[in-house]
Order: structure tokens, then C-alpha cells, then sequence
């Protein structure tokens, strides 16, 4: 189950997730550091993002001096492609202007993915923490 975040997003924090993923795209088959466009190749299922309106798909907030949190917010789409029981998925957040997986995290249920059938992407948080 491998994570990743560009170094966009660790140099930027949030605001470059926030400012820079146009769409979110569900997975298959995802391996830390998969180049654009063998991300793009194992895409099943894609949404667009609204990276231009801060509060239509991203909210950053948090107390000053405690963590930062971005929610993403839920969104749903139909699938351009099929899984199996035994593909491991994750959810990316994109960048398609130039081609970058800005992060990518786990999708918990793994559950079989039939093209043409509805997809439901959850609301997702990342969080910056304080430095320790």
C-alpha cells in the first residue's frame, strides 16, 4: 500500500494540492513514485477537480499553532475501466495542465470496479503538521 506526495506538495504544502490538482482519479495497480503517465495508463475512474474556486472542492483550515488540514471534498463519477478482487487501488490527485501525480493514497476496500458503473470517491483530509 505505498503513499506518495510530490515535492510540489512537500515544498508548497497544501496550497500546491489545493492550487494544482484538476482532477482526482481512482487506480490500479499504483507503485510509489509511477511516472504521469503510467498513472494515467492504470486509471479506472476520473472526476474533476475545481483548483480555481478555493471553496469549492478544497477547504484548508486549522488553529495557529496546531495543524493545518486540507479537506478534498467527496465527489462521484462513473468508471472508464474495471478491477478485480485482487488489484490494490489508491486515489491521485492530479495535475493534467502538467502532467504530475501531485498524491496518492490508499483506497481502502479494494472492492471490484465494473466499467461504466458509478464510482463515489470519499472525502479525503492531508494533513501539515506542526514541526516537531
Amino acid at each position: 500500500m505505498p503513499k506518495y506526495a510530490h515535492a510540489d506538495v512537500l515544498g508548497g504544502g497544501l496550497n500546491a494540492l489545493k492550487n494544482g490538482a484538476d482532477q482526482m482519479w481512482l487506480l490500479k495497480g499504483y507503485v510509489a513514485k509511477d511516472s504521469f503517465a503510467t498513472a494515467s495508463g492504470n486509471k479506472i475512474a476520473s472526476v474533476a477537480m475545481d483548483n480555481t474556486d478555493p471553496t469549492t472542492d478544497y477547504s484548508i483550515a486549522g488553529a495557529d499553532g496546531a495543524a493545518l488540514v486540507l479537506t478534498i471534498a467527496a465527489k462521484s463519477g462513473t468508471a472508464s475501466g474495471s478491477s478485480t478482487v485482487g488489484d490494490d487501488l489508491h486515489v491521485a490527485l492530479v495535475d493534467t495542465v502538467n502532467s504530475k501525480v501531485l498524491y496518492v493514497t490508499d483506497e481502502t476496500t479494494n472492492q471490484p470496479i465494473t466499467s461504466g458503473n458509478p464510482v463515489n470517491f470519499p472525502s479525503l483530509t492531508y494533513i501539515s503538521g506542526q514541526p516537531a
